[in-house]
């Protein structure tokens, strides 16, 4: 793949709008969508949504850089005018700024010294940031304005299979917390200050998928349960809803999910007090509720055969509460995104590249 070197500075209907190749149209307070693509097919792709106009850029990366993203987006996340995608497979970060979509700069695999499958990028500061890994038992130290590596902590994981993952990374005052996703079942917590593991939280349920941090300080966690397999004993391949409180690690409850067909995630509204959880629809519940409700809340489209999509995401605009919830369809055509209002009323549905798994709201 191709590397553009460059540094940072310091610091609808379906494609309503396609500009000419070499162009790109990122105006307004518009929404990212990051499209995982393929493994090993190179074909993921960033599209760009603008909500006042309803105009979709797909392709937004190969039309601005003239070059192709790279292999399995797994992430964005916007900070300071940049946009930071995580390529898993092919071991980079791009820095991608939010109003033309050039490459302001990347971290690479050869630039680090234990970063392998880049997964999500959290930001301790401006000069700061960790990157969780799919394969490494080490997270990735670099500065965000710079691009430069500075360091890695090591998780003290046990590489199973060949994965010591870390995922998702929530903050709470000065500790960050990280879901070991792969043939795991903890939760690490990391001292800023030090840049050092100082604890784990062992989880009953396997493989724990994504977390969110509500306003009072309780982390949530959801799991897919592991998989059942034929050779091996691991998993059950349920789901399980955790709230745990940040200051004391103690888990405060514990709820069994139905057996998810597509991809378990959590997200939270602006205000911190309500989560979405995706478990084949979507649900949403206050953090003062004691039990995921029976009925969804978003429900999966159907195709004319009656299967039901597979959700892949969500994302909650932390600006006005609207909701965006990615359908990967069947893993294999382009996929949907639909826009919500924040109490549930479909408002847009548009169609963006193969496996859209990440929103980042400019």
């Amino acid at each position: 793949m191709l590397l553009v070197a460059f540094v940072l500075p310091a610091a609808c209907s379906d494609s309503t709008q396609e500009p000419a190749s070499g162009e790109v149209l990122l105006s307004g307070h518009g929404v990212f969508v990051l499209c995982e693509g393929n493994f090993n097919a190179g074909n993921s792709t960033l599209s760009y949504y603008n909500p006042e106009t309803r105009a979709v850029v797909n392709g937004v990366f190969q039309r601005v850089n003239d070059a192709k993203l790279g292999d399995t987006g797994q992430s964005i996340q916007i900070r300071g005018g940049v946009a930071y995608v995580a390529m898993e497979n092919s071991g980079i970060i791009w820095a991608i700024d939010i109003e033309t979509g050039r490459v302001r700069g990347q971290l690479t695999t050869g630039q680090t010294e234990h970063m392998i499958n880049p997964r999500y990028v959290h930001f301790i500061n401006d000069e700061k940031a960790y990157v969780t890994d799919l394969y490494s038992p080490y997270i990735t130290i670099f500065n965000p304005c710079t691009m430069q590596y500075i360091g890695s902590i090591y998780t003290h994981q046990e590489t199973t299979l060949g994965y010591a993952s870390t995922e998702e990374m929530v903050q709470w005052g000065n500790y960050v917390f990280t879901n070991c996703w792969s043939y795991s079942n903890k939760i690490l917590v990391i001292d800023v200050a030090r840049d050092v593991v100082v604890n784990e939280i062992v989880l009953p349920s396997w493989q724990p998928k994504s977390m969110v941090m509500d306003k009072r300080g309780k982390l949530w966690v959801v799991t897919d349960g592991g998989y059942s397999m034929d050779d091996e004993s691991f998993g059950d391949n349920i789901p399980h809803l955790y709230c745990i409180d940040a200051e004391t690690l103690t888990i405060e409850q514990n709820q069994e999910l139905d057996v998810d067909e597509s991809n378990v995630q959590l997200a939270m509204n602006p205000a911190h007090d309500v989560i979405y959880i995706i478990n084949n629809d979507v649900y949403r519940m206050s953090v003062n509720d004691l039990h995921v409700p029976v009925r969804p809340f978003i429900e999966a489209e159907r195709s004319s055969n009656g299967r039901r999509h597979y959700l892949y995401d969500i994302g909650v605009n932390p600006y006005n509460g609207e909701i965006y919830v990615a359908d990967a369809v069947d893993y294999s055509q382009s996929g949907v995104v639909y826009r919500y209002a924040e109490d549930g009323t479909p408002i847009d549905k548009f169609r963006v590249g193969i496996t859209p798994n990440g929103f980042a709201f400019k």
